[in-house]
């Protein structure tokens, strides 16, 4: 339990200091706030931003018939993105479109502020990588395209020049790789045709070199070959060339492809749809590598630098991974020729197995005939083949959509999407609040006065006699005034002191701060009045002859009064004076020259003051601040008793603990102090002194209804005013 009523009085501590210093808070919030409002809709620059999205298909490849038949597609991942990022910053595509814009002039003067007609290209793409901000969407081929420019029309045609700048590239690129391919294909069926061509020529031969040795060519199978025989035959032969096909269309790739350099190889197969994917993401990272480096070599980095070093040796890796898939890649190919060839060997050897049984029912004279008729009827099949599959890849070309899409086009925007208006204002609020309670415990931190009466007592070690609320500040009580609430805390301070008459003689008090404007001037006249009310006959002496303030408060003249005394023109009570306040006289500070200033003396005033004892039953005599002026110290020594003023909030607690010493030093009798001016509804420390107005106000309402009730005859109706309910007296 006690660990909880400690934490509950630390955050009430916590609301005291927020309560208190609400003023410096709201003054930073609101500063905080019209400021982030100013900055928002006057300083900042307006940037507008547009959007443009494309669609962009994954480049994969299709195997050539014969070799696989299987469709593979390279699949999309944040690498293969960063990769396509790469290449659409890179100055391929945005130099024609910086040039076709005229970018470079208008950034030059409304950007840069520059006397150039035309920036340097490398600042231009600099400036233009950095409102340019590419993203995709994930799990799609989506990638959307945002540029930031103070002007709404300029980011929108930026996003669409390069949205179509990339889409022209790839289809450049795509129709290249299908004309290589294409060109592969035509090379082909060139050789091809030459091949049938001779074979039909050589039978042709054949045909007429029989005729004139006058065998006839048989138009069918004959008929001394059984059937059996005939029928394995026809199989192997159909076998033979469907693997002669294979044979000669994986010879003919081979040998178009095998010499040629790492990348026309690579295209080339592109083109046919057969370069593996691996083997193009890798070229992807190579190619970002390369870009990486470029844009590094552009920056300022020096080629020895570690970073661009290290870029240069993970290219040079995947480089030679490349050199070594692509020499894989040929030695499987051979490799899978040479099998080919074996299976038609083993083919070719069972049909002339077959072919040699036949013959012995054959002329030999046509068996040469025989044999270059099959052929050409392989080499011929082969060739439609290749014409079977150029009609394809022309009406695939034909119908083959666009790798780039364009989803949508930017249009210029209408507002602004910098600056964030809602959100710097939040941060303003939050801002504001944050520094407001910072800077307000900062000054409580730094406050170093005296806030509560258990501090003041702590420091001092004297008691607090009584509490002066801080209502209009130190206010003078007049004679009608009595029954004030602002009076109340005077008696208190009055009944505390317990001024009495001893054996014919009346005390003598003096009220003493340690600075100027701590209220000890009201303080004393005050209780002046408040003793005189009570019918005790006091004296006011104004013993502050540099800044004498009782005759303003009392209306009386100040042409003479102690200063008369102190040159020896006759005893003090000769220049006292009577007041508008029975019982109350006055002895004023009188005329003093700045000449004269110090000629208040220990002696001179003991003797005035043995003589006013005799005279009144109280001596309350008004000083100078006891700290930087001798006077305070003198008047302290000679007195009675000594109340120590202090105003609350005012001054730090050195001085108060100076002041104290001051009088210490000079063996005054302080017996407690007065804590002025004190804000008693923002510390629940004082709450019991608040209750002083309410316990008077109730008071004079009762009175009235009794005056009202005399009147009428009858009770008077109980009325609760609404100033009552928020009556901020203290």
């Amino acid at each position: 339990m006690a660990d909880n009523s400690e934490q509950v009085l630390h955050f009430h501590e916590y609301f005291k200091i927020i309560r208190n210093r609400l003023w410096v808070i709201f003054t930073i919030f609101s500063l905080t706030v019209l400021s982030g409002y100013y900055v928002t809709t006057q300083v900042l620059p307006k940037v507008y931003t547009a959007s443009a999205q494309i669609q962009i298909r994954p480049r994969g490849v299709v195997d050539v018939p014969g070799l696989n038949n299987i469709r593979t597609d390279g699949g999309f991942d944040p690498t293969t993105f960063q990769a396509e990022f790469e290449i659409m910053q890179s100055p391929d595509v945005l130099t024609p479109i910086i040039t076709d814009l005229g970018l470079d002039k208008i950034w030059a003067k409304r950007v840069f502020k520059s006397g150039l007609d035309a920036l340097p290209l490398q600042d231009a793409l600099a400036y233009m990588n950095g409102i340019l901000k590419l993203d995709f969407k994930r799990g799609t081929n989506i990638i959307e395209i945002t540029v930031s420019s103070e002007v709404p029309k300029e980011a929108a045609d930026i996003a669409n020049a390069l949205a179509d700048r990339y889409k022209t590239m790839r289809d450049q690129e795509e129709d290249l790789r299908n004309n290589r391919g294409t060109d592969s294909l035509r090379d082909q069926i060139t050789q091809q045709q030459a091949v049938v061509d001779n074979a039909r020529n050589a039978l042709e031969k054949m045909r007429q070199d029989l005729g004139k040795q006058g065998i006839e060519i048989p138009t069918g199978s004959g008929d001394t070959i059984t059937e059996r025989i005939e029928s394995d035959l026809e199989s192997r032969q159909r076998d033979l060339l469907v693997a002669k096909e294979d044979y000669d269309a994986r010879r003919v790739l081979l040998e178009s492809v095998i010499n040629l350099p790492d990348d026309q190889f690579l295209d080339t197969l592109d083109g046919l749809q057969h370069q593996p994917g691996d083997i193009a993401t890798l070229r992807a990272d190579a190619l970002k590598m390369e870009s990486d480096i470029s844009n590094l070599l552009k920056d300022g980095f020096d080629e020895n630098h570690p970073r661009i070093q290290s870029l240069q040796a993970e290219l040079e890796a995947k480089n030679k991974q490349i050199k070594d898939l692509i020499a894989g890649l040929r030695h499987a190919m051979t490799i899978d020729t040479e099998m080919a060839k074996s299976r038609v060997g083993l083919l070719q050897t069972e049909v002339n197995d077959l072919t040699n049984k036949v013959q012995h029912d054959t002329s030999n004279a046509l068996v040469p005939f025989m044999d270059a008729q099959r052929q050409l009827q392989q080499q011929q099949t082969l060739l439609d083949a290749l014409n079977v599959r150029m009609h394809q890849n022309q009406a695939d070309s034909q119908l083959q959509e666009s790798p780039v899409r364009i989803i949508s086009r930017a249009e210029p925007p209408e507002y602004p999407s910098k600056p964030n208006k809602t959100l710097n204002m939040a941060v303003s609020v939050l801002a504001g609040l944050f520094v407001g309670v910072g800077v307000a415990f900062l000054i409580e931190y730094l406050d170093t006065s005296v806030k509560t009466m258990a501090d003041a007592e702590t420091l001092l070690g004297l008691p607090v006699l009584t509490v002066i609320p801080n209502k209009g500040g130190p206010m003078p009580l007049v004679q009608d005034a009595g029954r004030l609430p602002h009076a109340e805390g005077y008696r208190i301070l009055r009944a505390k002191l317990d001024l009495k008459v001893q054996n014919g003689i009346g005390p003598s008090l003096t009220m003493l701060s340690g600075g100027p404007g701590e209220g000890k001037s009201t303080t004393i006249y005050n209780l002046a009045v408040i003793c005189a009310q009570a019918g005790q006959s006091v004296i006011l002496v104004d013993c502050d002859l540099r800044r004498p303030t009782l005759h303003e408060l009392l209306g009386v003249s100040n042409e003479r009064g102690l200063s008369n005394y102190l040159r020896g023109e006759g005893e003090a009570v000769k220049f006292v004076q009577r007041t508008a306040i029975p019982k109350l006289q006055v002895l004023t500070a009188g005329n003093m020259p700045m000449s004269e200033i110090g000629v208040l003396v220990g002696d001179k005033i003991r003797h005035m003051l043995d003589d006013l004892k005799q005279r009144y039953d109280l001596v309350l005599i008004d000083a100078p601040p006891v700290l930087g002026i001798s006077d305070g110290s003198i008047i302290a020594r000679e007195v009675d008793y000594v109340i120590l003023v202090i105003q609350h909030r005012r001054y730090p607690r050195e001085i108060s603990l100076r002041a104290k010493r001051a009088i210490e030093e000079v063996h005054g009798n302080c017996v407690g102090m007065v804590l002025n001016c004190v804000a008693v509804k923002s510390d629940d420390s004082y709450y019991y002194y608040s209750s002083y107005g309410n316990y008077y106000k109730k008071a004079d309402r009762s009175k009235k209804k009794k005056d009202a009730a005399n009147a009428n005859g009858k009770p008077a109706p109980a009325v609760i005013r609404k100033a009552d309910l928020e009556s901020d007296e203290f």
